[in-house]
C-alpha cells in the first residue's frame, strides 16, 4: 500500500526518525514491523509508534552498502513510499513471570517504544525493566523519561559505549551489565532486540551465566 511521509528528522549522522501515513487504516500489534519498498528492493523495519495512532513510525540507520536505507535517506517529507505488513510475532506475550526485562542496542529500541507500554498497561503488578545500550544518542529520552516517572514498576538501566562528558550513567555495552541487573532467572522473562551479534551475546549470558531457558529469551535481531 502507499503511504505519505508526514514527519523526517535526522536524530544523528546515519540514523533518522520517520512518520508515515498509510492511505489505508493498518492495525498491528506493538511489536511488529513492516516491509518497506524503495527502488525494487524491500527491508523489514520495526514499528516505533503505538496501535491506533494515524502514523506508523520508524527508527531507521542507514547502511550506505544498502539496498534500501540509503534511498530512504534522500526522501522528505511528502515524498511517498510503498509499505507492506504488519507482520511479525515479536509481541508481548502473557507470562507468569513477575519481572520482564527488554533489552536493547541502538536501533533495535524502536519496538520497545510500544511493547513496553503495552507491558505496563496490561501487567501493572509486574516489574519491568528496559536495559539499553547505546553510543551517542538516546533514542526517545523524554518519553523513556516521562515513562519512568510515572510507573513505579517500569525501571530505566542505561549503557552508554560512548561516552561524553557530562555523563553519569554506566559506560560500555549494554551485554556487560546483564549480569549486575538481572541477576538470576528466577520468575523473569526477556526480550532482546538489536545487532546479531549483540543478540548473540545476550542469549549466550541468559542461558550459560544466568540459567535462562530458551522459551524465557524472546529476540528479533536485524
Amino acid at each position: 500500500m502507499k503511504a505519505n511521509i508526514e514527519s523526517f528528522e535526522w536524530l544523528t549522522k546515519n540514523t533518522f526518525f520517520m512518520k508515515v501515513k498509510p492511505e489505508e487504516r493498518v492495525d498491528f500489534k506493538a511489536g511488529q514491523f513492516m516491509m518497506i519498498k524503495a527502488g525494487g528492493n524491500e527491508k523489514p523495519f520495526s514499528i516505533a509508534s503505538f496501535p491506533g495512532e494515524e502514523t506508523i513510525d520508524f527508527l531507521i540507520s542507514v547502511h550506505p552498502d544498502g539496498t534500501v536505507t540509503p534511498k530512504l535517506a534522500k526522501m522528505k517529507k511528502g515524498d511517498a513510499l510503498e509499505i507492506g505488513g504488519p507482520y511479525g510475532v515479536f509481541t508481548v506475550r502473557d507470562t507468569t513471570a513477575k519481572e520482564i526485562v527488554f533489552v536493547a542496542a541502538g536501533t533495535g529500541i524502536a519496538p520497545f517504544r510500544s511493547m513496553i507500554m503495552d507491558a505496563l498497561q496490561r501487567f501493572p503488578k509486574k516489574k519491568i525493566k528496559l536495559m539499553f545500550g547505546f553510543r551517542e544518542n538516546f533514542y526517545f529520552e523524554k518519553y523513556w523519561r516521562e515513562l519512568e516517572h510515572s510507573y513505579g514498576n517500569f525501571k530505566l538501566c542505561l549503557c552508554c559505549s560512548a561516552p561524553k562528558g557530562g555523563w553519569t550513567g554506566r559506560a560500555g555495552r549494554v551485554t556487560a551489565c546483564l549480569e549486575e541487573e538481572i541477576k538470576d532467572a528466577k520468575d523473569k522473562e526477556v526480550y532482546v532486540c538489536g545487532p546479531p551479534q549483540m543478540v548473540q551475546d545476550t542469549r549466550e549470558t541468559l542461558e550459560k551465566r544466568l540459567g535462562f531457558g530458551h522459551e524465557k529469551i524472546h529476540v528479533e535481531k536485524w
